[in-house]
């Protein structure tokens, strides 16, 4: 959920800026750009009310191309193809990935449904999307519970451990989780049944979805940055 003080965006909205950064960073002229889209994606999160985790991987992100720059004054043959390649993914998934954290922790399972249903959007997408919504927290819940009993048993749930004893960490951590997982996607498909997501009448949501000023506002921005990568990338 986002700050109390944050800015509040309709669904539709943020699912748009995120579609118009991936065409940016597609048709992005360079890093400088790119370092550019990871500013502008921290005063998004900010924003939205999470300053922190936008900080957070700003830093990284920092820490990562200046890691690439170093390298890339040093010529290790075949490796430096191998980073090379490694670092461009990575400037290239950062932005993205910036935002997308910001827009999935920032917005409510049924805000994207309703806004999904003023889309008019398939129910071959929207019920597949919820209960992936909904996995993701339940398995990091499980995981925890998992770590935890491994510990008592005198298991180091860490590759140091993995690479001691690979079978019993196999046995205490893998298998366990995998079972997780598929009684996980049972219970949120049965659930989510449960409570109506076939329902093929119209959905409602407590909370009022439409746009506004702010929406607007961060649609321009986006169309600008999406404007100039195509125009730098011209002119390059």
């Amino acid at each position: 959920m986002s700050g109390p003080l944050s800015v509040r965006l309709d669904p539709r909205t943020k699912l748009a800026l995120l579609f118009v950064w991936a065409l940016a960073v597609l048709f992005s002229p360079g890093l400088p750009f790119e370092a550019g889209m990871m500013a502008l994606a921290v005063v998004f999160g900010a924003l939205c009310g999470k300053m922190r985790l936008s900080i957070a991987m700003f830093a990284l992100y920092c820490a990562a191309m200046g890691i690439a720059i170093a390298l890339a004054q040093v010529n290790l043959g075949i490796f430096s193809t191998l980073f090379n390649s490694f670092f461009l993914l990575v400037r290239k998934v950062f932005p993205c990935g910036l935002l997308a954290a910001i827009i999935v922790s920032t917005t409510q399972v049924n805000e994207f449904m309703s806004a999904f249903s003023k889309m008019r959007c398939p129910r071959e997408v929207t019920i597949p999307f919820a209960v992936m919504m909904r996995y993701v927290p339940a398995i990091r819940e499980d995981w925890g519970y998992i770590k935890d009993a491994m510990r008592m048993r005198g298991v180091s749930p860490t590759l140091g451990g993995f690479l001691r004893r690979p079978g019993l960490t196999v046995e205490c951590l893998y298998v366990p989780l995998m079972m997780s997982a598929l009684n996980v996607a049972d219970e949120l498909s049965c659930a989510s049944v449960a409570r109506g997501i076939e329902n093929p009448a119209p959905r409602t949501c407590y909370l009022h979805i439409e746009f506004g000023i702010a929406d607007a506002a961060v649609a321009v921005v986006a169309v600008a940055v999406l404007a100039t990568a195509i125009v730098l990338r011209g002119l390059a």
